[in-house]
């Protein structure tokens, strides 16, 4: 789905989500940091072989991530260059969105918070 918005939304938008995925950065830290205590704590071979499912999905959390700070950096770029040349409809409702990206940031959010639970009812049942 394809809808119009302005340049400067969009440009609102993409700052809101590098402070979105900044967030998540400094989430993962902590959840692996909590990881690093389960792990000084236990030699138990279920508990370690749980350490690192997290771990591993800690690292492609990290990842995707990256990605989309990526992806979100490169479309703030094509609107600046999209505002210097079209300033006249910097506030005008005429630039078509595609969802596509809003969606992957909705997808990362609801994995995050999907890890988030798992992992706390991990930490409830270890330490």
């Amino acid at each position: 789905m394809t809808t119009k918005t302005s340049i400067n939304n969009l440009h609102h938008q993409g700052a809101d989500w590098l402070r979105e995925l900044e967030f998540y950065k400094e989430e993962l830290a902590i959840l692996t940091s909590r990881l690093e205590e389960v792990v000084s704590k236990n030699t138990d071979k279920e508990i370690l072989s749980n350490v690192e499912h997290f771990q591993n999905k800690f690292i492609m959390l990290r990842e995707q991530l990256d990605i989309l700070k990526h992806d979100v950096n490169q479309r703030n770029e094509q609107l600046t260059e999209l505002a210097k040349t079209r300033p006249e409809h910097i506030d005008e409702r005429f630039t078509s969105v595609s969802d596509k990206l809003l969606a992957r940031m909705k997808d990362f959010a609801h994995s995050i918070a999907d890890t988030r639970f798992e992992f706390n009812g991990f930490l409830a049942k270890t330490l």
